[in-house]
């Protein structure tokens, strides 16, 4: 029996897709889950925060929110409550840290967050928005006291002094 050449071609391209499949479930599964960051520097602190917001730890979350904040949320609910609803919708966000700036008891860490929109299973587009952090240095560590740009993660209230 004698392969003809354009059953090599579909016996090829089977073997293509099934490899892409196998490549596929190998990365899905061999990913590692994002861990908080140990350090307390202005960087691991804003990664912590976001890490917390994206897993719903909000009591977290609240923990690296500054008190002196003119619109500091009350509690933990109300930090809740004033972020939108997900970090999450039809489409993906992921943010990453991408510099930092320390100027004494004050830093400026840099944020980049990406959207993917999936329109249909073909148009896929994305967007990068940066997103500035604001710190300031206590006792404890540092602390968030501002944010530009990050409507997920950030609301703007929170600097005013009537809060939201």
């Amino acid at each position: 029996m004698r392969i003809q050449s354009s059953d090599r071609l579909l016996w090829g391209i089977v073997g293509g897709a099934v490899l892409l499949a196998i490549i596929a479930a190998v990365v899905v599964f061999t990913r590692t889950e994002s861990e908080y960051r140990t350090g307390n520097d202005p960087a691991d602190v804003v990664f912590n925060y976001i890490l917390a917001l994206e897993r719903g730890d909000y009591e977290r979350a609240y923990s690296y929110l500054s008190p002196t904040l003119p619109g500091y949320p009350k509690n933990v609910q109300q930090l809740r409550d004033q972020l939108p609803p997900s970090l999450f919708s039809d489409n993906d966000v992921s943010y990453m840290v991408v510099d930092s700036k320390v100027n004494g008891d004050y830093a400026n860490v840099l944020v980049r967050e990406t959207i993917v929109y999936r329109s249909d299973l073909i148009s896929i587009s994305q967007s990068n928005n940066p997103i500035t952090m604001e710190l300031v240095r206590t006792d404890t560590g540092w602390q968030l006291t501002g944010g530009s740009g990050g409507l997920r993660i950030w609301e703007e209230c929170w600097e005013e002094k009537e809060g939201c």
